[in-house]
């Protein structure tokens, strides 16, 4: 792979792809793209030996075979000069991508792929993570740093990750209320989505939309989620 075109393997929806495929689109790296529809796909590609934990998102790029959608964004963001100017800000874009991505871990996210009497729960008290312990501390980020990002002057891996985050609740027309008390936040998302590269991401075929139905019962079928 070390001379090929880098190859992206996930499913063919959001999920814990989702950030990756915007950072290479932030850090301008062409890819190829491999999708997961079964069972019998994953199981496959584990026996290829390149999933060190049995698990995907794998990134297969520079001769190398990249697991955990984390360690994939932060090693893609390195590349493409997304990591800050400075010592200062590189710190500090560690802090906010930590910060977003614990507001996507918090449960709004996952809820539909939990037992149906217990997506409900699920999504408000992950709602209630984000409107109460993280979204006011990227609002006062965003309204101290003028600059229509989180760090710094430039788009870095912080603004990426928290987009990944925010826009699950932006572009659900049930939660996009979330964010009217948060109009920094709310502002930040169309200034990402304007930056070269990101705008033609946006637009493609890769930004997928919420998922379907149909695509959390393949999810399902695929990791064998009950």
């Amino acid at each position: 792979m070390a001379d090929s075109k880098p190859r992206l393997t996930y499913t063919a929806g959001r999920g814990l792809a989702s950030v990756v495929r915007i950072a290479l689109a932030a850090a301008k790296i062409e890819y190829e793209d491999a999708y997961l529809t079964t069972r019998e796909d994953f199981l496959k590609l584990i026996e290829t030996g390149k999933l060190m934990f049995k698990q995907v998102p794998l990134l297969e790029i520079d001769g190398k075979n990249l697991i955990g959608s984390d360690c994939i964004v932060r090693y893609v963001c390195k590349k493409g000069g997304l990591m800050g100017k400075t010592a200062d800000e590189e710190i500090k874009i560690e802090m906010m991508s930590m910060g977003a991505r614990d507001m996507l871990k918090a449960g709004f996210v996952m809820h539909r792929y939990v037992e149906p009497e217990k997506q409900d729960q699920e999504l408000q008290g992950g709602l209630k993570e984000a409107r109460e312990r993280y979204l006011p501390v990227f609002e006062k980020t965003l309204t101290d740093n003028r600059s229509g990002f989180l760090v710094g002057d430039s788009l870095s891996m912080a603004d990426i990750v928290f987009y990944d985050s925010v826009s699950i609740i932006s572009d659900d027309p049930a939660l996009e209320k979330e964010l009217a008390n948060f109009p920094k936040c709310r502002a930040f998302i169309e200034h990402f989505r304007s930056q070269p590269g990101l705008k033609e991401f946006m637009a493609g075929p890769r930004n997928f939309p919420p998922p379907s139905d149909e695509h959390v019962q393949e999810v399902k079928g695929v990791f064998l989620i009950p």
